[in-house]
């Protein structure tokens, strides 16, 4: 990213780097330390066991198979042949059916793919040959990411000295600090919460933020002046702590501004804010400066754009930016914070979004659109607004249901309270031990426990957490709890299913009966959620189901008024065409408390294999505001009750 902005040199951006990946590059650096994915992409093909194999197959496709795999032929036939809907049980032996020429292929491209396109030129060649690599290609894929890799401080660090990036950093282990201070401060924006436990100790927030600080002042040679709390999580007690070491400012959301300041924060048709002056001016409380994320735009970035032609991406980035300074006072200087994930949102955007950053700045130049980093502006302009406390909450929703809401988040809370407890009790000063400790308070692992994301490695997840504890335990001579060695994720987490029987559903935009969409497939579209987390999807569930002269789709979304809102529908399989929802006339739809719709199965031209792959997209004046992952539903109407039934 930094190489983007590099290009433009009016362009000035603030990139965070949280302590501990500092930490894990430093160690990628020296060369002390490795990981399982690179040993399995060094070795041999022929010296690789049945075990190896098969965790090949398992996590050499962790991409995004739309933009990072599909784009290139071998590595996607590879896909289909280990197979896109896989289970565990299948591995084996779908690994005697893959030839060594294919094993060393699909090492290659696993790699290949996750270089930036700034830096292929070295290996344009690889991407050219495509199939059939040698040992020697792989070496030069190694060379050159230690390259990248080592460049990485040096580059940044000398970006930040000319001024024209700012380096902020996160609490050490990125922990959610208030939740540290009191975990009963999540009680505040959800009162009906039942935690069973108190977690209350500020001094592991002190400890956590002053690691931090001292980590990246090592690296770039002195402290920042910013810190991005983990997850925009703020609270007023956290405040004359980070004072107390120096920050100058924090960022968060534009949601706990409004909570704080109690009021609502709304846009008009318009897309701006009603109160801009509010959102685009920077905060003061207790002796640090706050900045509040414009929560819209940002999401756009990370959850939409990545869907359209960047160049209307970029328009539409500049002409929301534009209509946002018309409404603020020409005397007095405003900032808005665009801040979102800086690593996630890319691997969906074509190239690694190499075009939409390129057009991106280059239109913000070119319509002579100041940007700023965060530090400069504060330095140029001061702050002149008194917030008179700052809500506790994160950038998720102003609230820490993520980490805290569910069982399993309290299953996760107590282990860490009972390791907590024996430390304190044995009177342990070993900086190691506390240090693995404060990783078990890292915010990450609560992000995966429970129902609210779904991904590959949850178990993994959940794993790391009890060892790093089951570790604890051992170094201070205590068996450790029996609990620790079972799974924390224990329910099965089903958020979708295949049609079970045929149906009829009446057309009429309502739950007409109980048993209307029974035997339908289903998707819960918010339990799909992966590593990132958006202020607020439209979409909770989609349903597929059929009768011998229909496909049946039904939506259900989170907002009430589910007809202010256009809608599409856009197949892939058996063939590509979209249904504009109540608008097409051959489909028919309704819409009143959920959306209905039918397809005539004569115009899908169902083949043998009987899948249906579509997805539901949702648009505001032309804006798309939410759409569906693609689909999948089979539909084999001779097979479905030979395979599927129910009671």
């Amino acid at each position: 990213m930094l190489k983007h902005v590099q290009k433009f040199p009016e362009i000035q951006v603030t990139f965070n780097f949280t302590p501990s990946l500092l930490l894990q590059i430093k160690d990628y650096m020296s060369g002390q330390i490795t990981d399982e994915q690179f040993l399995l992409f060094k070795k041999k093909p022929e010296d690789l066991n049945e075990e190896e194999k098969i965790q090949i197959l398992r996590d050499f496709f962790l991409a995004n198979w739309d933009k990072m795999i599909g784009p290139y032929p071998r590595y996607l036939s590879l896909l289909l042949k280990r197979g896109k809907n896989i289970v565990d049980e299948e591995l084996p032996t779908i690994a005697q059916m893959f030839k060594l020429a294919e094993w060393r292929d699909l090492q290659v491209w696993s790699n290949l793919v996750w270089i930036d396109p700034i830096f292929r030129d070295e290996i344009k060649d690889l991407f050219e040959k495509g199939k059939n690599f040698r040992e020697e290609d792989k070496e030069r894929i190694i060379n050159l990411e230690n390259k990248i890799i080592g460049d990485i401080f040096n580059e940044y660090k000398k970006a930040f000295e000319s001024g024209q990036i700012e380096l902020t950093t996160s609490p050490m282990y990125h922990p959610i600090l208030p939740l540290l201070i009191d975990s009963e401060l999540a009680k505040v924006a959800t009162p009906n919460l039942d935690l069973p436990f108190r977690f209350n100790h500020p001094e592991d927030a002190e400890k956590q933020i002053t690691e931090g600080l001292e980590v990246f002042e090592n690296i770039f040679g002195r402290k920042p002046q910013g810190v991005w709390p983990s997850e925009g999580s703020v609270c007023h007690e956290l405040l004359p702590i980070l004072s107390k070491h120096g920050v100058e400012w924090i960022g968060t959301d534009e949601g706990i501004l409004a909570r704080s300041l109690r009021r609502s924060i709304y846009r008009h048709e318009n897309g701006v804010p009603n109160c801009p002056t509010l959102i685009y001016s920077p905060w003061k409380c207790n002796n640090v400066n706050l900045i509040f994320r414009d929560h819209i735009i940002s999401d756009l970035i990370g959850f939409t754009y990545y869907n359209w032609d960047h160049g209307k991406a970029s328009h539409d980035f500049v002409q929301r930016i534009k209509q946002i300074s018309t409404q603020l006072p020409s005397d007095d200087k405003f900032i808005a914070p665009i801040i979102l994930d800086g690593e996630n949102a890319w691997e969906a955007y074509a190239n690694d979004g190499t075009e939409f950053f390129d057009t991106l700045y280059g239109e913000l130049v070119k319509q002579t659109i100041p940007t700023t980093t965060v530090s400069r502006f504060l330095n140029e302009n001061g702050v002149k607004n008194e917030l008179p406390g700052v809500f506790p909450g994160s950038w998720i929703g102003a609230n820490f249901n993520i980490w805290i809401g569910q069982p399993e988040d309290h299953i996760g809370w107590k282990m860490v309270q009972d390791v907590r407890q024996k430390l304190v009790a044995k009177n342990v000063t070993d900086k190691t031990i506390w240090n693995r400790f404060y990783m078990l308070e890292g915010s990450d692992y609560y992000w995966w426990f429970g129902s609210g994301h779904i991904s590959a490695t949850t178990a993994i997840f959940d794993e790391l957490f009890r060892m790093n504890a089951i570790w604890i335990y051992e170094k201070i001579g205590e068996e450790p709890p029996a609990d620790l060695y079972s799974p924390i994720q224990q329910r099965t987490e089903t958020f979708s299913c295949q049609p079970i029987d045929k149906i009829s559903p009446v057309i009429d935009g309502r739950l007409t009966n109980y048993y209307e969409w029974y035997s339908a497939g289903y998707v819960d579209i918010k339990r799909m959620g992966g590593t990132m987390h958006r202020f607020a999807g439209l979409f909770s569930r989609v349903y597929c189901g059929f009768d011998d002269e229909n496909l049946y789709i039904r939506f259900d979304t989170e907002d009430e008024d589910i007809a202010a809102y256009d809608y599409h529908i856009k197949f892939f399989k058996p063939k590509a065409f979209e249904v504009a929802f109540c608008k097409t006339e051959e489909v028919e739809c309704n819409i009143d408390k959920i959306g209905e719709l039918a397809v005539p199965l004569s115009k899908l031209n169902l083949d043998e294999e009987g899948v249906v792959e579509f997805m539901v997209d949702a648009k505001q004046k032309g804006i798309e505001v939410d759409r569906t992952p693609s689909l999948k539903f089979n539909v084999k109407l001779k097979d479905v009750k030979l395979y599927n039934w129910t009671v």
